[in-house]
């Protein structure tokens, strides 16, 4: 099956050329793309026919600095759930784990990651490798550096500048005022990556927008949203489960596999091929809830031990201190200082 990038994001496209005075149905046709697919929230577009999009798109317009203009228009329903749950996340590393963690939402064709370096953190973006062959669009380079950018500053401040940006695609001498407007940072073109890179203290700074149950709400509805999309991954489903049975407190891996109809041969089986166990995505899933939970002050730490599924509340301090190299209560201290 090939790629796909999500409706909202190629309305972004539209919307662009429409304020150019190009009559964007029109184009979209001439892509091969179906534009009654723009009202649905959940429609999704072929990827490589959205990247014939964007550079039909800079063609018609004339205009090589087209990817800005576009991520303009960009609304946080533009990245389905994952814009409202980036912008309550609790801190900017916390949201762009967040992107990397869901990033097929928005195109399929994508993976990401975010990590500590010599020089920063780095949040990437690159071609997932069964569609390393498929060559991104400059345009859609440029919209995307500058969507996360601006959802950065849009929850931390017009103050945040990034140590360092890196692109794939050559630079464009009539972009130059876009690229030191938007970036205001050291820029490497042509790299053999996108990436931007952070400074540790704007990542780890506690957000105004922060809104840990918002934030968790709209993470169950991606993971739900994936799973429905990745219906042949066994990790997603799993997940999505488990987003689902753990606040009741009584999970159990029986549980799990009767409502997945599978039998636990078959289940261990299929998460091995994806690299994964049950007992790892469950320890994954609480480490990812847990820091939420203990960032929503108006929970107590023996709540936070039902949701998580632990027995005894020492297990879960014994745990957040492995996943955080804290415990609970010095962790939600450590933030309270930093809010």
């Amino acid at each position: 099956m090939l790629p796909s990038t999500l409706s909202s994001v190629v309305l972004l496209i539209t919307k662009a050329l429409d304020a150019e005075g190009v009559d964007s149905k029109q184009v979209l046709i001439r892509a091969g793309l179906n534009p009654a697919h723009l009202t649905d929230p959940n429609a999704r577009y072929s990827y490589p026919a959205v990247t014939h999009l964007w550079k039909m798109a800079a063609k018609v317009t004339g205009d090589p600095c087209f990817g800005f203009k576009a991520a303009s228009f960009w609304h946080p329903t533009t990245l389905h759930a994952l814009g409202y749950t980036w912008l309550a996340s609790d801190s900017l590393g916390d949201a762009l784990e967040r992107a990397a963690r869901y990033i097929r939402i928005a195109n399929t064709a994508l993976t990401a990651a975010f990590e500590e370096t010599d020089i920063g953190y780095r949040f990437t973006t690159e071609m997932a490798k069964d569609w390393r062959g498929i060559q991104p669009a400059d345009e859609a380079i440029d919209a995307s550096v500058a969507l996360i950018l601006d959802m950065c500053r849009s929850c931390y401040g017009t103050d945040l500048h990034p140590t360092l940006i890196e692109v794939q695609r050559p630079k464009i001498s009539q972009c130059a005022k876009q690229y030191e407007k938007l970036y205001q940072s050291p820029i490497h073109y042509s790299s053999d990556r996108n990436a931007i890179y952070f400074d540790k203290v704007d990542i780890t700074q506690r957000l105004p927008t922060a809104n840990a149950e918002l934030a968790r709400t709209n993470e169950k509805i991606i993971v739900d949203y994936l799973s429905r999309l990745d219906k042949n991954n066994i990790t997603t489903q799993v997940k999505a489960k488990l987003l689902e049975i753990l606040p009741s407190g009584h999970l159990t891996e029986e549980i799990i596999l009767q409502s997945l109809h599978l039998s636990q041969r078959t289940l261990q089986r299929k998460l091995k091929e994806e690299g994964t166990t049950f007992k790892e995505l469950l320890d994954e899933t609480r480490r990812e809830l847990a820091k939420e939970y203990v960032n929503d002050t108006s929970l107590s730490f023996s709540e936070i031990t039902y949701l998580l599924g632990f027995s005894e509340q020492s297990n879960f301090t014994r745990a957040f201190k492995r996943w955080q190299g804290q415990s609970p209560s010095a962790y939600r201290g450590q933030m309270r200082m930093t809010g």
